[in-house]
């Protein structure tokens, strides 16, 4: 793999399988254990694995030959914001600084530097030596890089101790000190020579420092001070100054490599190989594309959050709040690259469909990438969620409210497929498969009795019977009616003594359960209410439903005046609508037996009740009425 001269070697997809076809050799020539120090080897489990793949391989080799040799040279490192070029650099040189020919090393980020003198002085106060235990600068390792230099030494412990404000700092990160930056900046560049200078951050240097002189200085360092320098930037942000970059690169730098690694890579290098969270979440980065990760780790922070919200719930539900919080953290976070968040937001899986010829290049390319990501419709989940990621905060009272009412409804759906099954089975064909229904109808009410309707269980129980499996039949009875126990009286409304569309044991067993439930509302004051307002909730209907017999005629000698005949009136309209349902058909029949049984009890109250019970709907007739009038 030959370099030009000053020259630009760009690696090709040839180049890049045959490193990795050279690192795996290694791998097993050097018999890695847990103990191996190679850059692309990790231990898990006592077992060694490739953790870095084709295009970090591809920068790692590059990083590795560059730190092997003495000699003067320029590498250029580009690539993305948050792909993690300065991670697999520090990784790297921490991994070979044992056998580093040259000991001493600065890094220096050109964030917000404005100029020359400012730069060359950050190198000075950000070098340390490679012997020492750690990377990062302090007071004390610049002191000590300082008085390695003959006639420095005096004048810095001057310049010392009139700053001890600032001991135990990162050098990089050091307001320059005093005059003592004011004596060395003019020279600083003197101080520099035969060491490894990471100049990170190209693309962020402040205003006034122009990019010629940023690899003026970089050639000078190399070519005359016997240094190795790295870049790292990301080339696609450099704006104005990328053209001048480009221009200069081949005098200056000697091995430009692009650093892409694949969404795959990304993923690994942001999220622990043992965060099982994390990994469901690394499916939805990947398949997504998001390559930043800077991007994964803060999506994955905010999933963090979210944990105690989904114990307890679905698995549904955490599998569709991590599909959502990773593309619409994306869209947050990284703006950029990721869909328009306007545009998400606003997304239908029929939209383009429906209204093609209205839709933006814009829509239809979110359209397409939301169609691939299954991701539905935006809903108010993910509203709560995009608020929350932009706030910095969730709404987590609503978020708890929304996630609950998803895993219900998720756990309904899951029951009605469970519950369906056998019928699935029962239609499907003339096989020999009645062991196979049988065992599908013994989980559906193993399973989901809680959620069965009555007619379902009803029509099971008379099959089994007709099959000649009694004893199933019994069991699945039993177990049917253990799970209604705890059901509101407004469950049992639409079957009370109803044994022609329920099997009659189900039937007879809802009676004796809805019988001994007490009465936790007043039905006098709800059908009051009714009366007076003339409007109802389907609630107060289905508890009147169930209000037995003696309870309406309490109800009638309770009340007087005009909320008597009120409260009858009401109770016999409910007969008379056109809309009347079941449960308004057995308020007002119940209604009129009740009319009934009050005046046979003497002549006073027939007569009383005798404008009523001449005119009742004929939905409300009962066969009480054949004896209204005593003697009759």
């Amino acid at each position: 793999m030959p370099v030009g001269d000053k020259g630009v070697a760009m690696l090709d997809a040839g180049d890049i399988a045959k490193i990795a076809a050279i690192d795996a050799i290694a791998v097993q020539r050097d018999g890695c254990s847990p103990s191996c120090t190679r850059t692309s080897c990790t231990v898990r489990d006592g077992q060694v694995s490739t953790r870095l793949k084709m295009s970090q391989i591809n920068t790692l080799e590059q990083i590795e030959r560059f730190l092997s040799t003495k000699d003067p040279e320029v590498l250029s490192v580009s690539g993305r914001w948050g792909v993690g070029k300065t991670h697999l650099w520090n990784e790297t040189l921490e991994a070979n600084r044992a056998s580093v020919p040259l000991r001493n090393y600065a890094y220096v980020s050109l964030f917000g530097i404005r100029n020359l003198d400012a730069l060359t002085t950050a190198i000075v106060q950000s070098t340390v030596s490679l012997n020492g235990s750690k990377l990062d600068p302090t007071f004390d390792s610049y002191l000590e890089h300082l008085s390695s230099f003959p006639g420095v030494i005096e004048l810095t412990k001057r310049a010392a101790r009139k700053s001890t404000t600032v001991a135990s700092k990162a050098a990089s990160t050091l307001p320059y000190v005093g005059k003592l930056a004011d004596l060395f900046a003019p020279g600083a560049a003197l101080l520099i020579s035969k060491q490894i200078v990471c100049i990170d951050d190209i693309e962020r240097a402040g205003q006034g420092l122009d990019m010629a002189d940023v690899l003026g200085l970089v050639s000078s360092l190399c070519e005359r001070k016997g240094c190795k320098v790295v870049l790292l930037l990301n080339e696609d942000a450099l704006g104005e100054q990328g053209t001048k970059y480009r221009s200069y690169i081949e005098k200056v730098v000697d091995q430009a490599v692009k650093f892409e690694p694949t969404p795959e890579e990304s993923a690994v290098a942001a999220i622990a190989a043992g965060d099982v969270q994390g990994q469901q979440l690394a499916k939805q980065t990947v398949a997504l594309g998001i390559k930043n990760i800077r991007v994964i780790r803060r999506i994955r922070r905010f999933l963090q959050h979210l944990e105690s919200e989904l114990t307890d719930l679905h698995d549904g539900v955490t599998e569709r709040v991590i599909r959502s919080i990773a593309l619409l953290g994306w869209c947050v976070f990284e703006p950029t690259l990721a869909p328009d968040l306007t545009l998400v937001r606003g997304y239908s899986e029929f939209r383009s469909i429906l209204s093609k010829d209205n839709c933006s290049a814009d829509d239809m390319k979110v359209d397409q990438l939301l169609k691939a990501y299954d991701f539905g419709n935006f809903d108010q989940i993910d509203q709560v969620l995009s608020d929350g990621l932009q706030a910095g905060a969730f709404d987590r009272q609503a978020l708890q409210k929304l996630l609950k009412d998803e895993s219900e409804e998720l756990a309904r759906a899951e029951a009605r497929e469970v519950i369906a099954k056998p019928w699935t089975i029962f239609w499907a064909g003339l096989g020999n498969d009645q062991d196979k229904f049988i065992d599908a109808l013994s989980a559906a009410f193993e399973q989901c009795s809680n959620v069965m309707q009555p007619a379902e269980a009803s029509d099971a129980l008379q099959l089994l019977r007709e099959l000649g499996r009694t004893e199933e039949a019994e069991r699945f009875l039993s177990m049917y009616v253990e799970a209604q126990k705890e059901k509101p009286r407004e469950f049992f409304t639409p079957y009370i003594g109803d044994q022609r569309r329920l099997d009659p044991r189900i039937a007879t067993a809802f009676d004796t359960m809805l019988a001994g439930m007490p009465l936790d509302r007043n039905p006098t004051e709800i059908l009051c209410k009714i009366a007076r307002s003339r409007s109802w909730g389907p609630d107060e209907l289905a508890y009147l439903a169930t209000i037995p017999p003696e309870g309406f005629d309490k109800m009638l000698k309770e009340l007087q005046g005009p909320d008597l005949r009120a409260a009858i009136n009401m109770a016999l309209d409910f007969g008379r609508l056109d809309t009347s349902g079941t449960n308004e058909i057995e308020v007002a029949r119940r209604m009129a037996a009740a009319l009934q049984r009050v005046a046979a009890e003497s002549d006073l109250n027939r007569i009383r009740l005798r404008p009523y019970l001449t005119n009742l709907p004929p939905a409300a007739m009962v066969e009480e009425q054949s004896s209204v009038e005593p003697g009759n």
